[in-house]
């Protein structure tokens, strides 16, 4: 029987273990490949390893930045900024420079085809790899800045249709990876204020494109997880006031170890419950039809 694996959203502000906390999953014994769009993620994940006593043999990444314009880019959009008014500038078609801002297609080329930046170690399509292993996409602010930049470019303000378009991608981006992978999977995002409309209140919530989209990202994962920093500790909550967050695979606690292994070991309890459960149902079957046969011999 197949039990897939959880997704994890891990949300919290800058500072507050997301990025350290991921190699928790080598010490979980699981291979990790991590797509990076915050610059000096890699140091976090190298240190993280020597600090966690993980093996960063199994540890596979790469930095895609969230955005790279030229200088040229930069200074054709800060030209149109000191001669347009507002709304000519959100009325420009075909955005500024868009080929300068092909991030957003190097992630999916990336996720449809990962090769360690580390190792060079060709690991293939992401939703091909089996739960040995653990992918995850650090982190949300970048991916923003993808999918917003893959639309308009350098344009310095967009109408309300490419917001649309771009938020469009980004969740059916989520949709599929929280949806159609085998493996572990985890995304990490800031937190940010937003107006949940349903109870007429702010929130916090993990920072998406657009304050309808943020509200329903929750919904793909299996835990939604606040990072919390107090001094020197870490923990992790599924249980912090005003703010949206979810609890299958793990306990409903203000205080949990700022761990995938608690993830993993969770999942692999859903798995011998399964695999117990269904061994019960086919010697149920197996008993019934050896009495039938018994019955009609007689």
């Amino acid at each position: 029987m197949i039990v897939k694996p959880p997704s994890t959203l891990l949300i919290g502000p800058p500072g507050s273990g997301k990025t350290h906390s991921l190699v928790t999953y080598l010490k979980a014994g699981l291979k990790l490949a991590v797509v990076i769009t915050d610059p000096g993620g890699e140091e976090s994940l190298i240190e993280a390893c020597e600090k966690e006593g993980a093996d960063i043999t199994n540890l596979h990444y790469r930095y895609i930045a969230p955005a790279a314009p030229s200088f040229a880019t930069l200074m054709d959009m800060a030209k149109k900024i000191n001669m347009l008014p507002y709304k000519d500038l959100t009325e420009l078609k075909s955005g500024i420079n868009k080929q300068d801002f092909r991030q957003f297609y190097e992630l999916l080329a990336t996720l449809s085809n990962f090769v360690c930046q580390r190792t060079d170690k060709e690991i293939g399509p992401v939703d091909e790899l089996d739960s040995s292993w653990a992918l995850a996409i650090d982190s949300a602010s970048g991916l923003n800045t993808m999918v917003m930049t893959n639309m308009i470019g350098a344009k310095p303000a967009a109408h309300q249709g490419e917001w649309g378009a771009a938020m469009n991608s980004e969740e059916r981006l989520i949709d599929k990876l929280t949806s159609d992978l085998k493996c572990f999977f985890c995304l990490t995002a800031h937190v940010e204020r937003e107006m949940d409309e349903t109870i007429g209140r702010p929130i916090n919530m993990a920072s998406f494109l657009g304050r309808k989209l943020a509200p329903k990202i929750p919904r793909n994962f299996s835990d939604v997880v606040y990072t919390v920093r107090e001094a020197d500790k870490f923990r992790w909550s599924t249980t912090a006031s005003n703010i949206d967050l979810k609890a299958r695979t793990l306990k409903l606690s203000d205080n949990l170890e700022p761990s995938f292994e608690q993830v993993v070991e969770g999942w692999q309890r859903r798995v011998k419950m399964a695999e117990a459960s269904s061994a019960t149902s086919a010697t149920s079957a197996s008993s019934g039809a050896s009495k039938e046969a018994s019955a009609s011999k007689s």
